[in-house]
C-alpha cells in the first residue's frame, strides 16, 4: 500500500487540460518550422503540468482577464484562455504583433 502512495506522489498529475483551440494549433503547425513547433509544444506541456508560470514569461491581457500571453521565444507567443479552474484553450500562436490584434470570433 505504501508503494502506490509513493508512486502517486512521484507521478506528475496534469493541472490543466487543453480543451479548445486545437484547430488553431493545427493551422499554425502546418507551416511552422520544427524548432518553433518544439518550443510551442514544450510551453503547452508546461501548462498541462503546472510549471508554465515558473518556466515562461507570462503577460496578462488586461482587456480580456481570462487570457494571457506566453512568451515562448522573442519572435513567438502563445495566447491562451483559462476556460475554468482546470481547462484552457489556445487563442493564437504566432509573432507578438499578431497576438495583440487577434480577437476570438
Amino acid at each position: 500500500m505504501n508503494e502506490s502512495v509513493e508512486q502517486d506522489s512521484v507521478t506528475p498529475r496534469a493541472r490543466f487540460r487543453l480543451e479548445t483551440g486545437l484547430e488553431v494549433l493545427d493551422d499554425w503547425a502546418g507551416n511552422a518550422p520544427q524548432a518553433h513547433k518544439n518550443a510551442v509544444y514544450k510551453a503547452l506541456f508546461a501548462m498541462l503540468d503546472g510549471s508554465l508560470f515558473r518556466t515562461y514569461r507570462v503577460v496578462d491581457d488586461f482587456q480580456r482577464p481570462a487570457e494571457l500571453y506566453v512568451i515562448v521565444r522573442d519572435d513567438l507567443v502563445v495566447k491562451i484562455r483559462i476556460n475554468c479552474f482546470d481547462s484552457f484553450g489556445i487563442v493564437h500562436i504566432g509573432p507578438p504583433t499578431g497576438a495583440a490584434a487577434h480577437r476570438r470570433r
